[in-house]
């Protein structure tokens, strides 16, 4: 019983040991998983806030821009359209895009349990998904690099508008000077109008120009960002790849899960059973040695029993000799008082010491 005992015991403790090291091993992977995660999320946020503050004053500019251009008297609508503020909105977009990624994909690793089926193929799994993590990760400083770049050109192009701008202003200021000398130079009027046709002309001329290469500079921009967005969607594309891998190593882990509760469960009714028979066997044996004691005793008893018959027999083996012993002496007795009552008186006296023998042993024998 006690090897066995021993015996069961061991399993239990090294079973216990084998479920320890397993939920260690997948605690240290999630752990591990985690901290990666989250330490390239805070990475992708912190730019994501840079990108936006660089934003935020690109557009403060644009609108102090925007602003200078309209107090310039012979800066009209047309010329304000042309600052062309729709790729700073479009990054802005393209930003909070990829700020509402970072954050749906954080939900997303946060809500998942981290997984595994073996301790050897966890590893690799998370080490792979590690890898991707990484590969995502330059993936996005190639797109922040490409967001510093569109940032450059759209500052060259605002410190154009505000050479442009600060050109028609100086345009503005000689016409309003032109003006001024136009009520002392009423002879100069005819050419002075001139001057003024030819100037407007010019100016129609410049605005022309640079409303074509505005237009060239978005259809660039709107390629660029057509590749980036590209970019993004694959990138949403491996992300989806990735949790479905995680997903996958999620259920295959519940599945290990569930056999080991059922090895658990079957090991269990397997150590009530062990553990019942044992009961059973010791049962059974506390009978048989009850039993055994019974016999003992029974057989004490019958030993008593048998001295004492043998004893009696004994008595009764004595007791018929010397039945036998006077039924003989009495024969004979009677065999000599026949022949007595035949003899003389002589010999009386023999006879009485005869029956005095007799009674003798007749009193002995008592």
């Amino acid at each position: 019983m006690s090897a066995l005992e021993q015996m069961s015991a061991n399993a239990r403790k090294q079973h216990e040991e084998d479920i320890e090291r397993l939920v260690k091993c997948r605690l240290r992977s999630e752990i591990k998983a985690r901290k990666a995660v989250k330490s390239t999320m805070k990475r992708a946020v912190l730019e994501a806030r840079e990108l936006k503050k660089e934003l935020v004053l690109l557009w403060q500019e644009n609108e102090e821009l925007h602003a200078a251009a309209q107090k310039s008297p012979g800066f009209g609508k047309d010329s304000t359209s042309e600052l062309k503020d729709d790729p700073i909105q479009r990054l802005t977009a393209r930003n909070k895009e990829l700020e509402s990624n970072m954050c749906e994909l954080q939900q997303k690793v946060s809500g998942l349990e981290s997984p595994a089926t073996t301790v050897i193929e966890h590893t690799t799994a998370l080490a792979e998904k590690d890898r991707k993590i990484a590969d995502l990760e330059d993936e996005l400083a190639k797109i922040k690099l490409v967001a510093d770049e569109t940032k450059r050109k759209c500052q060259h192009m605002l410190k154009e508008k505000r050479d442009e701008a600060q050109r028609a202003l100086q345009e503005n200021e000689q016409l309003a000077r032109c003006a001024k000398t136009l009520e002392s130079q009423l002879a100069l009027l005819p050419q002075l109008k001139r001057q003024l046709e030819l100037t407007n002309k010019k100016r129609a001329d410049t605005a022309e120009v640079w409303q074509k290469k505005l237009e060239q500079r978005d259809q660039t921009f709107l390629r660029e960002e057509e590749a980036n967005k590209q970019k993004l969607a694959e990138s949403a594309f491996q992300i989806a790849e990735l949790t479905e891998e995680k997903l996958e190593l999620q259920e295959r882990l519940n599945k290990l899960e569930i056999k080991l509760r059922k090895f658990e469960s079957n090991h269990k009714s397997e150590l009530s059973q062990e553990s019942q028979r044992m009961i059973q066997l010791e049962t059974s044996m506390n009978q048989w040695h009850e039993r055994l004691v019974a016999t003992e005793a029974l057989a004490k008893e019958a030993e008593q029993a048998e001295v004492v018959a043998r004893e009696t027999r004994e008595q009764e083996t004595k007791l018929r000799q010397l039945t036998d012993d006077a039924d003989a002496v009495g024969a004979q007795a009677d065999y000599d008082l026949v022949q007595a009552r035949g003899i003389p008186k002589a010999h009386c006296s023999t006879i009485d010491r005869m029956e005095l023998t007799s009674n003798n042993e007749d009193e002995r024998d008592r």
